[in-house]
């Protein structure tokens, strides 16, 4: 084209792409193809495109991989979140374990469920004193300790009593919050009291269930009934019945024993709320094992425990039990007292079933280290078979 005719021609500048030689008949950019708003100008005067505005900035072609990368990236970060809750909540393998920052709150990955206690992994070193309830020494003349020192022999426990020398649930929780326990075994849930505990000293508590367990009631052999209901057992330890003729046995005195409810959880599971209320008759006994000689030797005696102390006692007579205002016993035992009654246990047919837990503090340090492989250990294969030569149900 001639340059004359050029510079004389009426030109457009596409505001777009800033490309200045249009012809003044286009109505979109030769260059970049967007429509052509802009002043005619003469190809001799400069003109300056008008400001882009917020569109044109989002429609350019790196704005949009931009967006478009952080849309993919978003999109992404949602269905992660969803595929972790939902794994989360379905995995067979966890175990629930409650902690007092959620008061009951599941916040347990770091408890799994292994074949072997050879499997269970970040077991410390050292030497770890635990304590808490008479079911541990089941645990132990089962075996247990002797398999974890086979698979672990660094990892060393040792039994520790309280200084009043009068051992239980509650006393092994205190220790726990005191450092005296690395951790212990409970019948009974944490209170709330005790979380609160904790929290005062700048540390969380753990329970981990480890198995089931039924608190049994057992007379002296003489005393032959039928079996009695939670509520009339209840009465008995808070005085209300005192004599066997109102349950339909012998005309005798009821002479009641338990453990001390400063030491032991029986008697709060047994009466709830009104575990003060305890009669003043109720004669206060060391261990489980002191209990079932003193019944064993006194005409009209009754108490009562954690069954695996219990199961096969001969020199006793265990009772059958119903719930409140009901008759439809179910004992404990089978098979003439050898065997516990498993299958009320799991289902709770039998009243007076409850868990079993390890107690932990929740603070960082070795002692938790100590709790959680323990209570692993318990949890494996392994370790469940051993809770069930121990007289406790298994979880699994």
């Amino acid at each position: 084209m001639n340059p004359d005719k050029l510079n004389n021609q009426k030109l457009i500048i596409c505001n777009h792409c800033g490309y200045d030689t249009n012809p003044s008949t286009a109505k979109r950019c030769v260059k970049c193809g967007k429509p052509l708003n802009v002043t005619v100008l003469n190809s001799n005067k400069v003109a300056k495109a008008e400001p882009k505005t917020l569109a044109d900035w989002l429609l350019t072609p790196w704005m949009i991989r931009l967006l478009s990368g952080l849309v993919f990236l978003f999109v992404s970060w949602l269905i992660y979140c969803a595929f972790v809750t939902v794994n989360s909540v379905s995995k067979p393998d966890d175990v629930g374990v409650y902690n007092s920052s959620g008061s009951n709150q599941n916040t347990a990955p770091d408890v799994k469920l292994y074949n072997s206690m050879k499997e269970v992994p970040n077991v410390p070193e050292g030497t770890f004193n635990y304590g808490g309830g008479n079911s541990f020494a089941a645990l132990t003349a089962a075996g247990l300790h002797d398999a974890i020192t086979t698979v672990h022999p660094n990892f060393r426990l040792r039994y520790t009593e309280p200084k009043d020398g009068k051992p239980g649930g509650r006393k092994g929780i205190a220790m726990v919050l005191d450092g005296q326990l690395s951790f212990t075994l409970s019948g009974a849930p944490l209170k709330e009291a005790d979380y609160s505990k904790a929290k005062e000293r700048g540390f969380g508590l753990k329970q981990v269930p480890v198995a089931l367990d039924a608190l049994v009631f057992y007379t002296h052999p003489d005393i032959s009934i039928p079996g009695l209901s939670v509520d009339q057992l209840q009465d008995i330890y808070k005085g209300k019945l005192t004599n066997w003729k109102q349950v339909g046995g012998p005309d005798l005195p009821i002479i009641p024993f338990a453990r001390d409810p400063k030491a032991s959880t029986s008697l709060n599971e047994l009466l709830g709320p009104e575990a003060d209320q305890i009669s003043s008759k109720v004669q206060f006994i060391r261990d489980f094992t002191g209990a079932i000689r003193k019944v064993a030797s006194t005409p009209g005696g009754i108490s009562f425990g954690g069954n695996a102390p219990i199961v096969g006692q001969r020199t006793i007579r265990p009772l059958a039990i119903a719930k409140p205002n009901s008759q439809e016993y179910v004992q404990p035992f089978i098979e003439d007292g050898k065997r516990i009654n498993t299958a009320a246990i799991r289902d709770s047919s039998y009243p007076m079933s409850r868990r079993m837990f390890i107690v932990f503090r929740s603070d960082g340090t070795i002692d938790e280290l100590a709790g959680n492989a323990y209570a692993n250990m318990l949890l494996s294969k392994e370790g469940q078979q051993i809770v069930e030569k121990a007289g406790l149900v298994p979880m699994r």
